[in-house]
């Protein structure tokens, strides 16, 4: 399985059965990222902020999704949505590995909720605060989540990103060093969950 990065909250997840894509941007949408010509299986799209719902920038092939795929309806905001609307949190079973792309949740789950996301292999997790969920909150989380392997996504780098939300840095120093995993590029081969440990950052090398 390979995850490639887009910066912001894009992803492109390539297995056996396919590709898909997650949470395309529109040009203009986050500063000083522009897209690339994508293609894929399907695309999913967490909500429909520009900054995640570009669905129109991804050439999809192939029929139906090609994964197992469970989504959890959730909140943008603290506020049941009040402030932002709704976000769907996808699941997606590939190669043997469940991955969980939280999209811009702005709140911590419980109850029910909660139990729907257990046994994570990966999960994609904003962390940039303002519109989602802040460092503190993620690794609050993540705590609760336990997954086996974490990656932050939504926040600001030196080179693109939403100028008032935070760098991921807020969020690394509230783990060990050993256990972060800092990705030479945008691109992430993944074995099999035996090696999957601790938070993987990719490098910003993807402007």
């Amino acid at each position: 399985m390979t995850f490639e990065w887009f910066g912001h909250a894009c992803f492109k997840l390539s297995g056996s059965g396919g590709s898909v894509v997650f949470d395309p941007y529109a040009d203009g949408s986050v500063p000083g990222l522009i897209l690339p010509p994508l293609t894929a299986s399907a695309v999913i799209c967490s909500h429909g902020h520009s900054d995640h719902s570009a669905a129109d920038a991804v050439r999809c092939v192939g029929n139906g999704f090609p994964f197992p795929l469970r989504q959890i309806p959730c909140w943008h905001d603290e506020y049941k949505g009040a402030k932002r609307g709704d976000n769907l949190i996808s699941i997606v079973s590939c190669d043997g590995l469940t991955v969980a792309h939280m999209g811009d949740i702005g709140h911590l789950p419980d109850g029910e909720m909660l139990k729907a996301l257990t046994d994570i292999d990966i999960m994609l997790i904003p962390v940039g605060g303002v519109y989602t969920l802040n460092a503190a909150a993620a690794f609050e989380l993540v705590r609760m989540m336990s997954p086996r392997a974490v990656v932050p996504m939504h926040y600001r780098s030196d080179g693109f990103g939403l100028s008032n939300i935070a760098p991921v840095s807020d969020f690394l120093r509230l783990f060990n060093e050993d256990e972060i995993h800092r990705l030479p590029g945008s691109v992430w081969e993944i074995e099999g969950p035996e090696a999957l440990s601790g938070v993987y950052v990719f490098a910003d090398s993807i402007i």
